[in-house]
């Protein structure tokens, strides 16, 4: 089955753009109603409910929410640990939710961060995460391959005193493709993950590690990554972690003919940096 990853039309990247919109709207709108004693599997419950509602038929993962200590992704982190849990959420918690709906065969993925209350560590983190947005970028416009970025991001996070948490996701990512998967009548799930996209992923990363040297839907610290930026949509997660705090964002990067820029000039957390540079409030907004 066609597994569409680069050659996006116009029409086909604001579809992109749309539905990363909706997604980040339906995280943001949920965290606006949190309350204290809440537990991740009641919030995870009702994100479902609104992705369906909101016409998203399936998941690439299912949403993923975060409280507290959780969010730093602590200790020997196993997959199973990203499934919520009966973590109830208190006043100054670090709280992620994330989401990778699929709609029409369109996969986004998103995360949006926050603090449940004031913490001066995590607002500290959510600032100097922002840099990355620009580095990052400014990096595949130089032509630096997509190991050598993910291990500047390394270096900077250690410089910082933060854990790269995001080498405990799946894949140890920095970033993975956005594709576009057939647009099937049904949705077959395995272990959480839509079948379909999982077996792609799987099979390419396969294929990247043997000799036929295929390209990865991974963007890591691995050799399959030593490359410069190959085209298509990417999704960008960088994921920091210190004791009982974490925070991440994730967003769509387009790459067309080795050149970068971000798909949307303003998701959540761009308009939280501001608010944090204004010493403002940078919770969610109803």
């Amino acid at each position: 089955m066609l597994v569409k990853t680069k050659g996006f039309t116009d029409a086909m990247l604001t579809r992109f753009r749309d539905l990363q919109r909706l997604s980040f709207s339906i995280l943001e709108t949920t965290a606006a109603e949190l309350e204290e004693g809440q537990t991740e599997k009641e919030i995870a419950r009702k994100l479902v409910l609104r992705y369906r509602a909101a016409g998203f038929t399936s998941f690439f993962h299912l949403p993923v929410v975060l409280f507290g200590e959780r969010c730093a992704l602590p200790g020997d982190w196993k997959i199973g640990n990203f499934f919520p849990k009966k973590k109830m959420l208190g006043f100054g918690d670090s709280v992620i939710m994330d989401a990778s709906p699929i709609c029409d065969g369109y996969l986004v993925d998103t995360s949006y961060s926050f603090c449940y209350g004031e913490n001066a560590t995590h607002r500290e983190m959510m600032a100097n995460l922002a840099e990355f947005r620009t580095s990052i970028c400014d990096a595949v416009n130089e032509g630096r391959t997509f190991k050598a970025i993910a291990d500047d991001v390394l270096k900077k996070f250690q410089s910082l005193d933060y854990e790269p948490a995001h080498g405990k996701h799946p894949g140890e990512v920095l970033g993975h493709r956005a594709v576009k998967i057939p647009n099937l009548p049904f949705a077959w799930r395995i272990k959480g993950f839509d079948a379909v996209a999982l077996g792609w992923f799987g099979l390419n990363e396969n294929l990247a590690k043997s000799p036929l040297g295929a390209k990865s839907p991974l963007w890591n610290q691995s050799n399959t990554s030593d490359h410069p930026a190959h085209d298509g949509l990417w999704l960008v997660e960088p994921h920091a972690g210190k004791g009982a705090v974490g925070a991440k964002w994730e967003e769509i990067l387009v790459i067309d003919h080795g050149k970068a820029r971000w798909l949307d000039d303003e998701p959540p957390h761009v308009r939280q940096w501001a608010q944090i540079a204004g010493g403002g409030d940078y919770g969610p907004q109803a």
